[in-house]
């Protein structure tokens, strides 16, 4: 037990219990159904979606009362939070967890499984990968109601000035790399714009190196073994070593590119400039290019052999506390909350990406963005990382390979066995292999 609460504060940042909720439940004859969740400062989405949920859930059980608890801490301190007040107060029934911790809270038994089978509306109307990414040995811990995806980026002026053809849809790593090689041609200074350093932190992770790997058939984890050599791994480091060779970044511009506060100048180059063909980001990015839709376009990323397509996500969802004494409430609670009608509500006030189907058509939906439109079906092919009290050393070796051979230090094969060496000193005995 000890181990498992080490587990999840290295994951987390240190913090304090919740301060208790609202409201005395002594002078009450109802059920207390008690939600606990984060707002973050400055946004009254969550707020505005529980407060509906709990008006349409009352009415609903007219003799439970949902008592709401917000915590306005910000997220590091509210995750620390969550997982301690998971191991010790049966007071809460319904948590709102960040979907990367949902794999460490519910090993041992903190989140209860959820029963979706019976549950129509999830296994019809949430995208595919979002609910696999939610579940252990095949039972579900938490349900989704927030992600992000990554994908492509790119600028139509540059393009059609390179003689690229429109619309951009490569279908393997070889389409993505003719392209690069032809606006490097045209005298593009970023053919392709990505994250490649360790001062970059988890944004070369998870949207450089993971996304490459993960659209090869290995993986950086094969169960809870992590894999310290696999062709997936030469394979992603060496597309990186392609754009090394190709030559199409100086030493200013790698360095400009590859800087910790390179998201601050991004947008003089794109889209305000004309300077980057393709961007690799997510669709948050997507909000810094409002009303550039004309000259901005988004593709998904393809996988390396063209055998379909691949994203990485992030998120928030609702889990149950394995502590609830009222899991059949907390359950009809997560199913009303998470209904058409209440998720819209939520993504319309806090313009996240939606993880239902039904709401990602919907008008109102689309007009809120069209790039996070646009990127939300990438959902239905993504990936998650594994939440190992590990992660966060294999992932600043994964930024050191990276970076190694982004900036010509190594090659692919060199910062593979590198990467391979180091991942084996991380790891106990026996719990790395080698594919």
């Amino acid at each position: 037990m000890k181990k498992i609460l080490i587990t999840l504060l290295v994951l987390l940042s240190a913090g304090m219990m919740f301060a208790n909720g609202a409201g005395d439940e002594g002078t009450s004859a109802k059920k207390v159904v008690k939600i606990a969740f984060k707002e973050p400062g400055g946004s009254e989405a969550m707020t505005k979606w529980m407060t509906a949920a709990k008006a349409e859930f009352e009415a609903t059980y007219p003799d439970v009362t949902v008592e709401l608890s917000a915590n306005l801490s910000n997220e590091a301190d509210y995750n620390t939070k969550t997982a301690l007040i998971l191991q010790s107060d049966d007071s809460i029934d319904v948590v709102h967890v960040d979907s990367f911790l949902v794999p460490a809270l519910a090993a041992p038994g903190y989140l209860a499984a959820i029963p979706t089978e019976e549950w129509a509306e999830y296994n019809d109307q949430f995208a595919g990968n979002v609910k696999e990414g939610m579940k252990i040995d095949g039972k579900t811990y938490a349900v989704s109601f927030s992600t992000d995806t990554r994908g492509l980026y790119y600028n139509r002026t540059v393009f059609k000035k390179a003689g690229v053809a429109l619309p951009f849809e490569p279908k393997d790593w070889s389409d993505i790399l003719d392209a690069v090689q032809k606006l490097h041609n045209a005298g593009i200074a970023y053919p392709i714009w990505m994250n490649g350093a360790k001062a970059q932190g988890e944004g070369t992770t998870m949207q450089t190196f993971e996304m490459l790997i993960s659209g090869t058939d290995d993986w950086i984890i094969d169960g809870d073994k992590w894999v310290a050599k696999a062709d997936g791994i030469t394979a992603s480091l060496k597309f990186i070593q392609n754009l090394y060779d190709m030559g199409i970044y100086d030493n200013n511009e790698l360095a400009t590119m590859l800087d910790a506060q390179s998201w601050m100048v991004l947008n003089e180059k794109m889209p305000q400039g004309q300077e980057v063909g393709i961007l690799l980001d997510g669709n948050w990015k997507g909000g810094d290019f409002k009303g550039y839709e004309d000259s901005i376009g988004v593709t998904p990323m393809p996988r390396a052999a063209g055998d379909g397509f691949t994203s990485m996500s992030g998120g928030w969802t609702l889990g149950i506390s394995s502590l609830s004494k009222n899991k059949d409430l907390a359950m009809d609670f997560i199913k009303i909350a998470c209904n058409k009608e209440n998720m819209l509500i939520y993504v319309n006030t806090s313009g996240d990406m939606t993880t239902r189907r039904d709401v990602a058509v919907e008008k109102a939906y689309i007009e809120g963005g069209q790039f996070r439109a646009d990127m939300t079906p990438f959902a239905e092919y993504t990936h998650f990382r594994p939440g190992k009290e590990l992660y966060p050393s294999i992932s600043i070796e994964i930024q050191s390979a990276v970076e190694s051979v982004i900036t010509g230090q190594m090659s692919a094969e060199e910062a593979a066995e590198s990467y391979a060496t180091n991942v084996k000193d991380l790891s106990d005995e026996g719990n790395w292999i080698e594919k």
